[in-house]
């Protein structure tokens, strides 16, 4: 997988804070939107990766992820595991012909693809999480003026959600359990949604507060 700078895609520093970044994505968010840039399909691209970019840097768990193993982030749970079973292999005896213990391969092996070799009679399986899915959802102003309810297509899946008055552009809400399927028995992912809200003509919108411009 190449890898993305999220960092160079919200024209951002590693330092940055997180009000930085939520500023940074509402700007670019707003320039690139799909609504002010039909039939671009490079603005409707860019807007893809700004919010992806902003998906993974506004979450502070996902960041940490991300700055450690950069593109290979959502396998970071997998890749720590195999660490400390490494680790935590190297007080155990039985060594191969090679000199190397037998069981920094079986449990590096168990970390990252959920098995582990029989050792005697005892066999064993490690749960994983599911990947999370991801979306994104365009909505006009008037669709936020009251709570709604509607019905996503999320790849051979349908979805009905519960959209929240007032809810933000940019903001992004989780839906658990409606991510992928678990490995070997482990917990289903969570659905990230992701809402950009294209500006009113007549009204602008200031955090709760609607604002509108007459001629006395």
């Amino acid at each position: 997988m190449e890898f993305v700078d999220y960092y160079k895609i919200l024209g951002l520093d590693k330092n940055a804070k997180a009000a930085d970044v939520k500023n940074a994505y509402r700007k670019m968010a707003r320039k690139f939107h799909p609504d002010l840039n039909p039939n671009d399909e490079k603005a409707k691209e860019k807007f893809q990766q700004i919010n992806e970019a902003n998906e993974v840097l506004s979450d502070t768990e996902k960041r940490k992820k991300y700055d450690k193993f950069g593109k290979d982030w959502q396998h970071a749970d997998a890749y720590e595991n195999a660490e400390r079973q490494q680790r935590s292999s190297q007080n155990r005896p039985n060594y191969g012909s090679q000199g190397y213990k037998d069981s920094d391969f079986s449990d590096f092996f168990e970390s990252m693809f959920g098995q582990q070799q029989p050792r005697g009679n005892r066999q064993r399986t490690t749960q994983f999480k599911g990947q999370d899915f991801n979306a994104t959802l365009s909505l006009n102003f008037k669709d936020i003026l009251e709570t709604q309810k509607q019905v996503i297509d999320i790849g051979t899946k349908k979805i009905r959600i519960t959209i929240p008055a007032g809810i933000e552009n940019g903001q992004t809400i989780k839906i658990k359990g409606q991510g992928n399927e678990g490995v070997n028995g482990g917990p289903k992912g969570d659905l990230f949604i992701t809402f950009t809200i294209s500006e009113d003509p007549i009204y602008k919108r200031l955090g709760n507060d609607l604002y509108k411009t007459e001629e006395i």
